[in-house]
């Protein structure tokens, strides 16, 4: 196969890799809906999934001060997360459901998320310690937008 081809050809996995990513889009944080323990919720947040793994949270926190961060995923690998200093995070999707590992700083968690059958709805739980060794636990609900 000459190499001129296999440019166009990963570029057309990719393609159909993210068409088939039920996970990419925007997804906006119900707060009404979510449960957090051991830290207050943040006022807004919207994550962005985008087709080439790359994930973006916008929003404000618990004190309306804004907040954004990032991180390219990388599957089965470690990523660091840009706009929290000191973060990495390990994420692994597999069909609806995806799981990540968060350092940030002293603070450890593991997540846990389910869409639902309709695609529309992500589950998402937190658990672990806080910067402050604070345990948390939220149930977080996302609404694809």
């Amino acid at each position: 196969m000459k190499i001129g081809l296999i440019a166009p050809l990963l570029v057309c996995a990719v393609a159909l890799f993210a068409a088939d990513d039920p996970f990419v889009g925007t997804w906006k944080l119900n707060v009404a809906k979510s449960k957090f323990q051991g830290e207050p919720p943040p006022q807004s947040e919207t994550v962005t999934i985008a087709a080439d793994g790359k994930v973006s949270v916008t929003g404000s926190d618990n004190k309306g001060q804004p907040v954004e961060w990032s991180f390219m995923g990388t599957p089965g690998g470690t990523a660091t997360i840009t706009g929290i200093p000191d973060s990495t995070v390990m994420e692994t999707r597999k069909g609806n459901t995806v799981e990540h590992t968060w350092t940030m700083g002293k603070s450890s968690m593991k997540g846990h998320g389910v869409l639902s059958k309709d695609g529309k709805t992500m589950t998402y739980t937190l658990q672990g310690t806080n910067s402050e060794g604070k345990k948390i636990k939220n149930t977080e609900v996302y609404e694809k937008q």
